[in-house]
């Protein structure tokens, strides 16, 4: 399966400017040979918590079905769900025919602005069959708990989709580079997955979007600067790395 990733910065606010920058992506990524693409958290309304909280996401999911079926690529995109009184940061995969295959809502809020203005999901990403991988769905925040991943590699995932847009924050005790860097990698490695991981980068975001094979490489990277990658993840590449990489068999279940 070939993945493109697009690394951008959206407008905030500006949703029809923000589709328009999505279906150039898609266009580039489909005539890349792309399979799927992936884009940032909250890209078609900006990331900002308390500005766009409000957005009733579904005719912005609609847009994004047609643009899926209109290029011909699977697409994934994260947008606002209004449920009731309840509204929550989402993704979903529409596959290249516009229908919707994967819909997930962000169960690890990331710092008092999100919690304020979005509640948090209660389930996992469903795991399905696409293509010849078996895929699940993660935003942003999910990734850096090694429990939410190891939970989709047990229940059979291969590839996880994660749309982010993690700041520039930087401390004496933590580098929010170090999140693409050093964390998406090890979650990758310690549970023989495939990850995709496309973030907002810009003023205040971190950038550094990355593909990540299931061995723990990088097969694709971004650096600061808006940009497509590409990178193909193969079935046996999967297979290859379970069987040289113990890590999901020799789990002591009888300990924790």
């Amino acid at each position: 399966m070939r993945i493109a990733v697009l690394q951008a910065t959206s407008a905030v606010g500006h949703v029809d400017a923000n589709l328009d920058t999505l279906a150039a992506a898609a266009s580039d990524a489909a005539d890349g040979g792309a399979d799927i693409l992936v884009t940032p958290e909250l890209f078609p309304t900006g990331y900002a918590p308390a500005r766009i909280h409000h957005l009733d996401g579904a005719p912005v999911r609609q847009a994004v079905s047609k643009l899926a079926e209109s290029y011909g690529i699977a697409v994934v995109a994260s947008t606002v769900e209004q449920s009731g009184s309840g509204r929550f940061i989402t993704a979903t995969l529409f596959g290249s025919d516009g229908t919707q295959v994967l819909h997930y809502r962000k169960s690890h809020l990331f710092g008092t602005e999100e919690a304020q203005f979005f509640a948090a999901g209660t389930e996992l990403s469903p795991v399905v069959r696409f293509g010849d991988l078996t895929v699940a769905l993660g935003i942003c925040y999910d990734v850096e708990f090694p429990e939410y991943v190891r939970a989709l590699a047990v229940a059979g995932a291969d590839l996880v989709l994660v749309p982010t847009a993690v700041p520039t924050r930087v401390s004496s005790t933590f580098d929010s580079a170090a999140v693409p860097s050093l964390l998406v990698p090890a979650r990758a490695l310690e549970n023989t997955v495939a990850i995709a991981y496309a973030n907002q980068c810009g003023t205040g975001f971190a950038g550094h979007s990355c593909i990540v094979a299931p061995d723990g490489s990088r097969a694709a990277q971004a650096g600061d600067e808006a940009k497509l990658i590409f990178a193909d993840i193969t079935s046996e590449a999967i297979r290859a790395a379970r069987a040289d990489n113990p890590y999901l068999r020799s789990r002591r279940l009888d300990l924790y």
